[in-house]
């Protein structure tokens, strides 16, 4: 599944993410997170996708091309696609990367859930998002030094209390 999926971002969204948009600008990068889900046998994704302005109705349309090229058939695709907006992106995070390890859960502020087994990479975020385009915006100034989620401001991890 994450072999697929990657197919698609790399072989499809990328490539029409760089082309040149309706207003004849470049965009940016791919920005994006990703965790695959097993519920009860049914694989999904959830993709949290910065889409520029003008671009999502193309969006929407293609998607499902997209999947079918890489996946076969989408069986209910109008049932098994959804695309909207996040009202809260660091919320739409956190519902991402609920499958998270137990332990690390409450460190992040996280109501772990169990979401099955995955063979392959469960999650991971773009290049855009990762820690060198951080230090290289930083350095730029145009982005201010942030702290993880939910990690102690001393830089001492502890183990959860309880049980």
């Amino acid at each position: 599944m994450s072999e697929r999926f990657e197919r698609l971002r790399d072989n499809h969204f990328g490539p029409w993410l760089r082309r040149n948009a309706p207003n004849g600008r470049k965009e940016g990068p791919p920005t994006f997170i990703w965790a695959i889900e097993n519920s009860g046998g049914c694989l999904h994704v959830h993709w949290l996708v910065h889409l520029p302005a003008g671009r999502i109705e193309d969006f929407k349309e293609r998607l499902p091309l997209w999947l079918a090229k890489v996946a076969g058939a989408v069986h209910d695709a109008k049932g098994a696609i959804h695309v909207r907006k996040a009202p809260t992106p660091r919320g739409a995070v956190k519902y991402l990367i609920k499958g998270i390890d137990p332990f690390y859960a409450p460190l992040y502020g996280i109501r772990q859930s169990d979401q099955g087994e995955v063979i392959g990479n469960r999650s991971n975020f773009s290049r855009s998002l990762g820690p060198s385009m951080k230090k290289t915006l930083q350095a730029e100034g145009r982005m201010k030094p942030t702290r993880r989620i939910g990690m102690p401001r001393n830089g001492v991890l502890a183990a959860p209390a309880g049980p």
